[in-house]
């Protein structure tokens, strides 16, 4: 069984903390590998936004930030599990 989680950040503040920083260096912590943590902002075509799915489907991203914005409804359903 795999398990693949989604957090959706409602806003980002900017005094210089950072959500996303803080809760991948949390789940390093705990034994998550860094390599199976992604951040959605950081795909920003069509084509790479495809293949971060595919790896999400594949088990190879377990853990996916990103804000509201970035986590449209839509992006959730694109890697939904099967």
């Amino acid at each position: 069984m795999r398990e693949v989680f989604g957090f959706r950040l409602a806003a980002t503040p900017t005094c210089g903390f950072s959500a996303y920083r803080w809760i991948r260096d949390e789940l390093v912590g705990h034994g998550v590998p860094a390599a199976e943590i992604a951040f959605m902002q950081d795909y920003k075509k069509t084509e790479a936004k495809q293949r971060l799915f595919a790896n999400v489907r594949a088990g190879k991203v377990r853990v996916l930030l990103g804000s509201s914005e970035t986590m449209a409804p839509a992006s959730m359903r694109s890697f939904a599990l099967r």
